[in-house]
């Protein structure tokens, strides 16, 4: 599969909402040297592995309509209001793509960014260590600086229980 970033005008075959250069940029100005040391090879299914998590995780949340059923990917989208300013129709935000960036760090090491879920365990020892998990806690990872920084541009905040009403200056 080609390596095809999003670039606003709505392809019907891209699987990634941000290049690897803009992740090279972004994590050379955080001082992020592990991403650097990576093939571009390994970036790109980074990328892609983090614009499926965006995708399976946010989808039906974002804000507004995508702008063409041939569209691959949720961006861009029309009608989206975000922070009371109506976003480009033509364009990935820039939380969108730093949020795919943002993951794809997790995933180039290994990490499933989505795990198969399984039975919640209650009391597990080994030897003297003892773990014991609540009977309620959910057993999804969460990564909550993506959901913060993705907050704006959803209808409902990822492990909230609120949604979000819309003021649209002019």
């Amino acid at each position: 599969m080609a390596f095809v970033v999003e670039t606003g005008a709505g392809l019907a075959d891209s699987n990634s909402f941000a290049s690897v250069a803009e992740a090279d940029a972004y994590f050379s100005d955080r001082g992020v040297t592990a991403w650097g040391s990576l093939t571009t090879a390994v970036k790109q299914t980074s990328l892609i592995k983090a614009t499926d998590y965006l995708e399976a995780t946010y989808s039906q949340a974002w804000i507004g309509d995508k702008v063409s059923l041939a569209q691959a990917l949720s961006f861009p989208r029309t009608n989206m209001v975000s922070e009371g300013f109506y976003l480009p129709s033509d364009e990935v935000p820039n939380r969108v793509v730093y949020a795919t960036i943002e993951m794809a760090l997790r995933a180039s090491t290994g990490e499933v960014l989505i795990s198969d879920q399984s039975q919640q365990i209650v009391k597990e020892k080994v030897d003297v260590i003892e773990t014991t998990y609540s009977e309620f806690s959910d057993p999804a990872q969460r990564y909550p600086y993506v959901n913060k920084l993705l907050s704006a541009l959803l209808n409902t905040f990822t492990g909230g229980n609120f949604a979000s009403a819309q003021t649209v200056r002019t």
